[in-house]
């Protein structure tokens, strides 16, 4: 529209302007020409987030979990000591827990919890948060004593971030 109004510089400082803005106020969205918004991954990420932070919203038992899970995160990246990271690892395990639990309407641990959960679209997703579950409560010191044996490496800062990216995205089911 603005190439029919043919002024020469107007489409591309109308560009650079909604550039500047898009990284102003942080959006999650790329400009490519011939203008053309692209969603970016952490919109999606961010959208997913939004509708946890709804759910907690409605409940007060989530959103108690996620407020020690977002405390644990913080503690985590200002410390990346091993305790603060099974500790961020440990409470993104039990908001995923509470989100399953609140979602199927009753308790029980997010292994059996996600063998009853009927929106898999594959049953290697569900073998997966399964597999991710198991290794929260093996690992030494996650959510329980563990097992030292499997215990293959230290934990590294990276490991929290994935882990808890991927509970969080499991609870999107």
């Amino acid at each position: 529209l603005l190439e029919e109004m043919e002024i020469p510089k107007l489409p591309r400082r109308w560009g650079a302007a909604v550039r500047v803005f898009i990284q102003k106020y942080n959006l999650s969205y790329r400009l490519e020409t011939p203008f053309k918004l692209r969603p970016l991954l952490p919109g999606a990420f961010a959208g997913l987030y939004a509708d946890l932070l709804h759910l907690n919203r409605e409940n007060v038992h989530l959103s108690e979990l996620m407020e020690n899970f977002e405390h644990s995160f913080a503690g985590f990246l200002l410390g990346r000591h091993a305790a603060d990271i099974k500790n961020c690892i440990g409470t993104a395990a039990m908001y995923a827990e509470g989100v399953a639990g609140v979602t199927l309407g009753d308790g029980g641990t997010l292994g059996e919890l996600c063998n009853r959960i009927q929106s898999w679209p594959h049953s290697a997703i569900r073998q997966s948060l399964s597999r991710l579950y198991g290794f929260c409560s093996d690992y030494p010191g996650i959510r329980h004593a563990g097992n030292p044996e499997g215990q293959l490496r230290d934990l590294e800062p990276r490991d929290a971030i994935l882990v808890s990216v991927l509970l969080l995205a499991f609870s999107g089911y």
